[in-house]
């Protein structure tokens, strides 16, 4: 097999000489700019675009001026041209233009655009943006919009998404099951290599956008059973120099702080971007745990009480340098370093008694962990535009090195009636980890004819991970290593993926009556995980197909049906895999499963959309039929511990279906609503003796957008999760109400937030479940309830509202 760096110097040969063969064939192309006013005051969403001056009705290029009036017009080959400006309330106005090789880059400066009083008569407010906007894919969220979540992570600005359900140990879940996350569209490592993602380490404030495909076809990974999420970082190419920044400050339990900085330089060709964002505060959480060991007399009532206060210093830096040869070519470098860090404190006090609540028992039980991680991720990106319709050459390459360390020193007291300390017990624990994620990527887009476009690619995934975990304990007061749990885990995985897909539709494609696809993918794995001592080994390889097709028939332009089918599969995690456990809490333990298989999935899907001028629905019933099925079982042993890990079941079906409407109430308010439901069945064959689960479970969501006037928004979302099925047992019913406000100021380049999640304190996260000798209830609260301040401030000529606005793209 060939070595990893091999692979690696190959790709970016490869690239190099892409580029420069690309490259050469470059052309002369001219800019125009101005700003756009009324009375000295910018003017902002004005829609500008040009035409030529033999045809005014044939559009070359459009844009939008930004919220301090500035716009500029990029990729203009030499000529005469019309520039039109068009605005509600305003006169139409228009200037002849002319890009020459004497001056290619024109700067029109200071526009002045008047009032027209007529079309002012009666009109106060215009009508909301949505924001939630729908996609043939799926939908995407302008994640500026979303201000009950200012100062938030990225986790926060996802649990108030439709279809989504964010759990209380972070876990993203869309229609019930964890999607496939990219970020910047790549398989990013820099929110960790396993395939579930540590978002609650990246700050809201420097995303741009969500967007979200249930139903991926061909050309995306086919590890994205429960789809996928696109996370699109906030990025800036306008000329000049351009910046913002934001800080903010609240209190929940504790503190809560943030700031942010953006600055961008872009001239000629060049661009040149850097970011930094910081997330600093002390999170609380309680824990109430009630077990009923049905076996054990002596200890037949377990009462746990748990108490974690956390420290958060979390830190993202971001830098990138984008060529543009010429309007057909792009080349992008990027880096990406993230540092969180944690230090908790954590006090567990277990309570024993008997059948006949005699004390038998009690026990303190306290844990320092110090977590400090290192993230940096670069990537390459070459996008090549050939001449001709749909015709493209997208190229990327990025690597993503990490270093995980864990250090955890536990005190055990034993406690007498006044819970006072009669003797102490000592252990300490490490876990550091060396992780390295690679993505190589080739996608080839050509025009077949005027009715159809085929798609083909290659990718590689290559992940890496060592990870040396030590347990000791304190004898004679010398710290001993406890060799059965002392090890070094060593895992390493490679996925080769090829597809192809052909699009085509009847019609034009602007306006099809009818669009379908059919395509094929291939992926070829290996992987292999073992330890030190060689008691837990595997390896693994497995070769699979993955068909898609779809349909999609469009009785108008925004009325249509869509019919999808896609087989997909789900690969274990590394922490689904890695077989050491851990013991914060000794009584109940956690584990990987090095035996796992991956789970292979049908999915069918019906879609209806319907849009109108003030309301548009979205309905979707889909079907899921999985086989090794992986889900966390527990077993209670005789000692009194519970240890949990994942186990491969049988079959595993889900029906269901999700709306997602938006009603434009009035011009100043508007709700989005979602609804998801679905019925869940677990059918054991063998895994685990005389398993069956079936049962209903539904979540909602419903945002409130309100526009208070010209400069300020209001807006308050509710959320509501019923109980949610789990192989013994179910979680807890989840609800919450955020609300959010902001108002733009000093001249609309500040703007003042504010911002009160969980308003009225109901936010908890939980579960019940219960096998033949066990009933166990575990009910979590954070402090979720919080109000945090925030201002922001944009300079120079382009940070703008529309920098934030969504573009609609998925690629």
């Amino acid at each position: 097999m060939v070595s990893q760096t091999a692979l690696l110097y190959k790709l970016a040969l490869t690239i190099w000489l892409t580029v420069c063969a690309f490259t050469c064939f470059s052309q002369n192309l001219g800019s125009i700019s101005g700003f756009i006013s009324n009375n000295r005051s910018p003017v902002e969403f004005a829609n500008i675009y040009l035409t030529i001056v033999t045809d005014s009705t044939k559009i070359i290029a459009a844009t939008s001026s930004d919220s301090t009036g500035h716009f500029i017009i990029q990729n203009l080959p030499d000529g005469n041209y019309l520039l039109n400006i068009r605005l509600l309330g305003t006169r139409p106005k228009r200037l002849p233009v002319g890009v020459m090789p004497s001056m290619r880059d024109v700067n029109l400066n200071e526009i002045q655009v008047e009032a027209d009083a007529v079309l002012l008569e009666g009109i106060q407010i215009t009508e909301l943006r949505n924001i939630i906007q729908k996609t043939e894919d799926g939908f995407v969220v302008n994640t500026a919009d979303n201000i009950t979540q200012i100062g938030g992570t990225a986790s926060d600005l996802l649990k108030n998404l439709p279809g989504i359900i964010v759990s209380g140990d972070g876990e993203i879940l869309l229609r019930g099951k964890t999607p496939l996350t990219l970020i910047n569209g790549r398989t990013s490592g820099i929110s960790g290599i396993d395939r579930s993602a540590r978002l609650d380490q990246l700050p809201a404030g420097i995303i741009e956008r969500i967007e979200i495909i249930n139903n991926p076809s061909a050309k995306y990974d086919a590890d994205a059973e429960g789809g996928i999420i696109n996370i699109v970082l906030k990025a800036n190419d306008v000329a000049g120099t351009n910046g913002a920044f934001a800080v903010g400050a609240g209190l929940a339990e504790r503190y809560r702080l943030n700031a942010s900085m953006l600055l961008n330089h872009k001239a000629n060709n060049w661009n040149f971007g850097i970011a930094y964002d910081n997330w600093y505060t002390t999170r609380t959480r309680s824990v109430r745990g009630d077990r009923l060991n049905f076996d054990l007399p002596e200890e037949y009532f377990l009462t746990q009480r748990r108490f974690d206060e956390r420290l958060i210093l979390y830190q993202n830096a971001k830098a990138n340098i984008d060529y543009t040869q010429d309007e057909n070519s792009r080349l992008n470098f990027e880096a990406l370093w993230a540092f969180p860090g944690e230090d908790n404190n954590e006090t567990l006090q277990n309570y024993f008694e008997t059948s006949e609540n005699q004390p038998t028992g009690r026990n303190r039980r306290h844990s320092n962990e110090i977590r400090r991680s290192h993230a940096l991720e670069l990537s390459v990106n070459y996008v090549k535009q050939y001449r001709g319709h749909d015709h493209s050459l997208h190229v990327n390459l990025s690597n993503t090195f990490g270093n995980d360390q864990e250090n955890t020193d536990i005190t055990t007291d034993m406690l007498d009636e006044q819970d006072i300390a009669l003797s102490n017990s000592l252990q300490r624990t490490h876990t550091y980890q060396k992780t390295n994620l690679t993505n190589f990527s080739v996608d080839y887009k050509k025009s077949l004819s005027l009715k159809g476009t085929v798609e083909a690619g290659y990718k590689a995934i290559l992940r890496y991970l060592n990870a040396d975990f030590g347990r000791e304990n304190q004898i004679n007061n010398e710290f001993i290593i406890d060799p059965v749990n002392t090890n070094i885990f060593a895992f390493s995985e490679q996925i080769h993926a090829v597809y192809s897909q052909y699009n085509g539709w009847t019609g034009t494609k602007e306006q099809a009556k009818l669009k379908y696809s059919v395509g094929l993918r291939a992926e070829r794995v290996w992987n292999n995980g073992k330890n030190e001592t060689k008691t837990d080994q595997f390896t693994n390889k497995y070769f699979n197909f993955f068909p898609s097709a779809n349909i999609a028939y469009y009785t108008t332009r925004e009325n249509h049906f869509r019919i999808s089918y896609s087989r997909r599969i789900n690969r274990p995690g590394l922490g689904q895999l890695n077989p050491f456990t851990d013991i914060t809490d000794s009584l109940n333990q956690r584990a990987g499963n090095p035996n796992l298989k991956p789970e292979l999935v049908n999915i069918f899907e019906l879609g209806y959309y319907v849009g109108a001028r003030t309301t548009s629905v979205s309905i979707s019933g889909f079907y899921r039929a999985r086989t090794n099925a992986i889900l966390a079982y527990t077993v209670l042993d005789t000692n009194g511990v519970a240890f949990t890990q994942p186990l491969n079941f049988g079959d595993a079906n889900t029906y269901g279906i999700e709306i997602i409407s938006n009603v434009q109430v009035m011009p100043s308010w508007s709700i989005d609503l979602s609804l998801s439901g679905y019925e869940f069945n677990i059918e054991d064959h063998g895994a685990v003796a005389d398993l069956e689960t079936r049962q209903i479970n539904w979540y909602s969501k419903l945002t409130n957008n309100v526009t208070l006037s010209t400069k300020a928004k209001l807006q308050v979302v509710g959320s509501y999760t019923s109980p949610t099925t789990i192989p013994q047992g179910e979680s807890v019913a989840v609800y919450y109400v955020d609300l959010g406000f902001q108002q733009k100021i000093l001249k609309d380049r500040g703007r003042l937030g504010v911002s009160i999640t969980d308003i009225f304190d109901t936010q908890k996260y939980g579960f019940i479940t219960s096998d033949y000798n066990f009933h166990f209830s575990r009910i979590f609260k954070l402090d979720t309830r919080a109000i945090m301040f925030t201002f922001g401030y944009t300079f120079g000529s382009a940070f703008k509202e529309a920098l934030m606005e969504n573009r609609f793209k998925n690629e």
